[in-house]
């Protein structure tokens, strides 16, 4: 009986170890009876909407000996340094140590790889690793991101995609005996790693290309602090373009300066909040016309301030626009208009159209870090907080919040959300992930947007944003020019300007804003800081999307006259005389007199051009 027992125990332990435990055991005499160097699989491309390349890699490899299994030291130690470049010497005392193994070289390149396989020596071997290359150095690098030296993705698409880039890794394996030896005969087999998938981005190569280009002329040009622009399709909320300065080149990262380098890899558009200005006066504009708080026949005077709870609030025309409609106060960007407007909405009705424009949360864009925009809490707020964010004070928020919630002026009434990622595809080409236009909600009626499409083209055509025309097409948008704070202050010189512009006007596809932070060689109004590029990058893309002009009769040009040492009413009656649009700097008083204009007399000009006059 008990050796019955002992029969049926036998036997029912060798069925659980060759059967039920048997791939385990066989797994790890495999690992005990080889040695296996790691084949890292190569990282997925990036590429913009048209399948160009911007990201793809290289393979290299790095080259190990095992001195117990190199059989002729002095020859292997001269092929590996003749092939690779290195001193022979030195390696062949290494190879004569009783180490383990040891690394010969790293980024040995696959020329160099075979001439030392087809040298038969013994002993070496090799690991494959992946050399991350970004085509265009210095280009979409916050949008892009980068890797470790490891492969895995650090920040931007890299990271935020990493899952999908990432490849899965091969190996190369080698039997051994118990000490490590290679058996004489064996064979070194490759198990080859897989490339990750593809990620396409909807971002234009063409488009990023105009707007890195205007993005480092504003930035060198008026020596800024930081320049930035991003560009979307106003109708379905795809990022087209988007870039900063200062940056880096991609394939040169300064990881030995780490401040540096988060400082320049995150992206200001989507992480950095700040005090919007005018170009937030869209928004209040929108909302008053939706909320019936104020309409298009609206009237108003503006004497340069309003009153508000005892505080003198100015306008930034300190001598005031006088009597306007509510169209002029918007070319004018007349603060006193969009005081108004605020306070007739109420803030209660105000924070509901906040919300629904998305300016207090995330956009929910497929980028890490981003952030949401600052409010005073409406328990809180009083009429003089009201009235001073009616023209974008008193608030802060993202870039991208703001032209998001711009885009959905425009667009209709729909608020989109921003994506840049179009489609993953695998090696084969089969999309295995595909994003598509997303409406988060409506902010504005179509009526409302019709509207505001046709007053924000006027300030473009008549008013203060001029600068950003381009001849024969039709634009729309709005200036900008915010003060900064410094340690709860306002910060003197220190000025954000702006420009929030779409076209075509009446079907808006491309809306942009670009950024000019603290610029620094005098100028500092958006309509003459950063207007000029926003039309530069408009005229570009028209070229590129080979849209025509419409019939335009062209602009006469004239000698600009010299205003300065006249008084302010002199110079601002011979501007008008010449049906030029003019905006002022510094603070007016009885017999001020012009100290300074822009452009400077005996320039070409057209009517077109907008002067800014400083007076003292």
């Amino acid at each position: 009986m008990l050796v019955t027992f002992l029969f049926v125990a036998v036997i029912a332990r060798l069925v659980y170890v060759q059967v039920i435990d048997g791939k385990r055991l066989s797994v790890k005499a495999l690992d005990q009876w080889t040695r296996d160097v790691p084949v890292t699989g190569e990282r997925g491309d990036i590429v913009d909407r048209n399948g160009k390349l911007l990201a793809d890699t290289a393979a290299l490899y790095t080259v190990y000996a095992r001195p117990v299994s190199v059989k002729n030291k002095e020859y292997t130690a001269s092929v590996l340094g003749n092939v690779i470049g290195i001193n022979s010497e030195k390696l062949l005392e290494k190879l004569n140590t009783k180490v383990s193994e040891i690394t010969v070289a790293k980024k040995v390149t696959k020329s160099q790889m075979e001439q030392i396989i087809d040298s038969d020596v013994s002993g070496v071997y090799f690991s494959q690793n992946i050399d991350r290359k970004y085509i265009y150095g210095d280009f979409m690098t916050q949008v892009l991101g980068f890797t470790n030296v490891d492969g895995t993705g650090q920040s931007g698409v890299e990271a935020y995609y990493d899952k999908y880039l990432k490849g899965k890794d091969g190996y190369a394996l080698t039997e051994t005996d118990l000490v490590g030896r290679e058996i004489e005969g064996s064979v070194t087999r490759y198990i080859e790693g897989e490339k990750g998938n593809t990620v396409y981005l909807t971002l234009d190569y063409a488009v990023q290309s105009f707007v890195e280009n205007a993005v480092s002329e504003a930035f060198s040009t008026h020596n800024a602090t930081n320049a930035s622009c991003i560009v979307m399709n106003a109708k379905t909320g795809e990022v087209l373009a988007m870039a900063q300065r200062p940056s880096y080149d991609l394939n040169d990262i300064p990881r030995n300066d780490v401040i540096t380098l988060f400082k320049n890899s995150k992206s200001t558009l989507v992480s950095n909040v700040y005090e919007p200005g005018s170009t937030f006066k869209i928004l209040t504009a929108a909302m008053g016309l939706e909320n019936n708080a104020i309409s298009t026949s609206y009237n108003l005077y503006c004497p340069g301030y309003r009153m508000v709870d005892g505080k003198k609030i100015r306008c930034w025309k300190t001598i005031g626009h006088g009597s306007e409609t509510f169209t002029q106060g918007v070319q004018n960007s007349c603060n006193c208009l969009f005081m108004d407007v605020a306070l007739r909405i109420g803030a209660e009705k105000y924070y509901e159209g906040l919300d629904a424009f998305g300016v207090t949360t995330v956009t929910g864009i497929d980028i890490s870090g981003e952030a949401s925009g600052l409010t005073i809490d409406k328990n809180s707020v009083k009429n003089v907080d009201l009235a001073r964010m009616g023209f974008g004070q008193a608030i802060a928020l993202t870039p991208l919040e703001l032209i998001t919630a711009c885009a959905s002026v425009v667009n209709g009434g729909n608020l989109m959300r921003p994506y840049i990622l179009d489609k993953v595809a695998d090696t084969s080409g089969k999309t295995i992930l595909q994003n598509y236009p997303e409406v988060r909600r409506r902010t504005i009626s179509e009526s409302t947007s019709a509207t505001m499409r046709e007053i924000l083209e006027s300030v473009v055509s008549v008013g203060g944003g001029k600068n950003a025309k381009v001849d024969g097409y039709r634009i729309g948008g709005k200036t900008g020019t915010a003060q900064k704070y410094k340690d709860g202050i306002i910060a003197r010189g220190m000025y954000v300007s702006t420009f929030l512009g779409f076209a075509p006007a009446d079907d808006p596809e491309y809306i942009l804003l670009f950024i000019v932070d603290e610029p620094k060689t005098g100028a500092y109004y958006g309509s003459i800081v950063a207007a000029p590029y926003a039309g530069k990058i408009f005229s570009q893309i028209f070229d590129y999307r080979g849209w025509k002009p419409s019939d335009y009769v062209e602009k006469e040009k004239f000698t600009m006259p010299d205003v300065t040492g006249l008084t302010v009413t002199e110079a601002v009656a011979q501007l008008k005389k010449l049906n030029m649009y003019y905006e002022m700097s510094g603070e007016w008083t009885e017999g001020a007199k012009v100290v300074k204009q822009i452009p400077v007399s005996g320039s070409y000009v057209t009517e077109d051009n907008i002067v800014v006059i400083e007076v003292a």
